[in-house]
């Protein structure tokens, strides 16, 4: 498990958290290696990290990301006609999580690739970075609420849904989650968070783990749409996203998994806006950043469906994979350039000297 710092966020012994029902891996329809993959993540727990200090001139800068993870059938071992339970044999399955790229109109990182989330907003309930993740999840694809982060408030007013979310409404900026009967599905299952991220800028990024259990059938309609099951619809808020996508977790680790065709003609077109780069399936490029004291930062690309997966985006996602597959990535692709500040901590105090936050 990876080191934690004191005391925490959210918080072990709230009432919430404590009411949040932790999902049983043995009862859900794994194959083993996607079993122990979650095991591994499952066993973070809750961070512990202390952002009291960080956060109390500006409290604005809390943001969480949702790292939704759900299982599709290896090519090897195609979904049968009429069943879409997933084999229990070893490397059965490939997990995939939920990204999207980030409309166009938008005034930070416009086109990018990114997992659905954003800011914490002062509303949230408690556990905050959960339900800021799962908010903002419902606010830019409308993915459901999961059941069981519902019943870590009693008063919560929430309706049965079936996952159908053609009629969902999405949230605009003068309504909260309060004021809305939440659609919710028992089928999503909160698996840990991690300690925080720093963007350049000062924001403290939060991951939240969790899967999605099946039957799935993922598949693309439109890129303003992406069905992950026959009752489960995604649709994109064309004024955060321009599309949804999934992508193989373990591939930030070996790009060549990235591929599903063999050929990579189900990638987005090499020499196109999308991956105008000359490498097949990944690039970096190691550059100062003067937020960090002109240390030196390595930005990672990886070629998608969509745009490149690259920037904070990658680094959540190696470090989720490395968790999870318990293995550094290919010799090709070295996580940090020579010199690169690294961890939260040292990263924060880099920031903190060097103006690189905000106000």
């Amino acid at each position: 498990m990876e080191s934690n710092h004191t005391p925490i966020l959210p918080n072990p012994n709230s009432k919430d958290l404590n009411r949040l029902q932790i999902p049983d891996l043995n009862v859900l329809n794994l194959d083993q290696d996607t079993r122990t993959a979650l095991r591994r993540l499952q066993e973070q727990g809750f961070d512990q990290t202390d952002l009291s200090s960080q956060l109390l001139k500006n409290p604005r800068r809390l943001a969480a990301v949702l790292v939704l993870l759900y299982s599709s059938p290896s090519p090897s071992h195609p979904e049968s006609s009429d069943s879409l339970e997933l084999p229990t044999s070893s490397k059965a399955s490939t997990l995939r999580v939920l990204l999207t790229t980030r409309s166009k109109s938008l005034r930070s990182h416009p086109g990018q690739t990114a997992l659905p989330g954003g800011r914490v907003d002062e509303d949230d309930r408690e556990p905050k970075v959960l339900w800021g993740a799962f908010r903002e999840a419902y606010e830019e694809v409308g993915l459901p609420f999961p059941t069981a982060l519902l019943s870590t408030v009693s008063n919560t007013p929430a309706s049965s849904s079936n996952g159908e979310l053609g009629s969902t409404p999405m949230l605009d900026d003068k309504q909260t989650i309060s004021e809305l009967s939440l659609p919710h599905i028992p089928d999503i299952h909160i698996l840990c968070t991690l300690s925080p991220h720093l963007s350049q800028w000062g924001l403290i990024v939060v991951p939240v783990i969790a899967y999605l259990s099946g039957p799935i059938s993922s598949a693309s309609t439109s890129t303003h749409e992406y069905t992950l099951s026959p009752n489960l619809t995604l649709r994109a808020n064309p004024t955060e996203v321009d599309r949804i996508f999934t992508h193989p977790l373990e591939s930030v680790l070996d790009p060549s998994l990235a591929s599903t065709s063999g050929d990579l003609s189900d990638l987005a077109e090499k020499g196109s806006e999308d991956w105008p780069y000359e490498e097949d399936l990944y690039n970096f490029t190691d550059r100062p950043f003067p937020q960090l004291g002109n240390t030196v930062y390595r930005m990672h690309r990886f070629r998608s469906v969509a745009s490149p997966i690259k920037g904070l985006t990658a680094e959540i996602l190696m470090r989720i994979a490395r968790i999870a597959y318990a293995r550094a990535p290919v010799p090709s692709i070295e996580q940090y350039a020579p010199g690169q500040i690294t961890g939260f901590e040292e990263i924060s105090k880099a920031l903190d000297q060097y103006g690189g936050i905000r106000p």
